[in-house]
């Protein structure tokens, strides 16, 4: 568990530093927030190291919703309802809509362990998990652009 530790710390020092990017370019975001649901992005890894990790934590933190939802769409860039079905969750959206949630699940994407990685390291990660064409390693990318635009902004 110390490593999932570290990895949280890492994660959350990351997504706090694209959060302040991104609020002093004007944009509205919590950063505050940011900081603890990321702490807390992977809390469903003290039941479950499984694809529905996502979903533990969101149970463990059901009194906190806006915590419970960062657990449940910060895999990958999320998933879409079809993608949680295949994967024997249940058939709902868990892609990250506010701005939080996808800096939370970029953050994710860009630190292996506690380290941070690069896009291209990042994307063969999931290529190599889900292959080449499938959508959700479009999604990552995606997700790194949309970050990106409102850092540059």
């Amino acid at each position: 568990m110390p490593e999932v530790i570290k990895h949280c710390e890492a994660v959350s020092n990351y997504a706090v530093s694209l959060a302040r990017k991104i609020r002093d370019r004007g944009h509205k975001v919590d950063v505050e927030f940011i900081e603890v649901a990321a702490l807390l992005h992977d809390v469903g890894r003290s039941k479950t190291h499984g694809i529905d990790h996502g979903l533990a934590g969101a149970k463990i933190l059901s009194d906190h919703p806006g915590f419970a939802r960062v657990c449940e769409r910060h895999i990958g860039a999320g998933l879409t309802k079809e993608e949680a079905e295949e994967l024997g969750l249940p058939k709902k959206d868990f892609l990250p809509e506010t701005i939080e949630e996808k800096i939370i699940a970029h953050a994710d994407n860009m630190v292996r362990g506690s380290e941070a990685v690069s896009l291209k390291e990042t994307t063969e990660f999931f290529e190599k998990r889900l292959g080449k064409n499938h959508p959700g390693v479009e999604r990552v990318k995606k997700l790194s652009d949309e970050i990106k635009i409102l850092i540059s902004e």
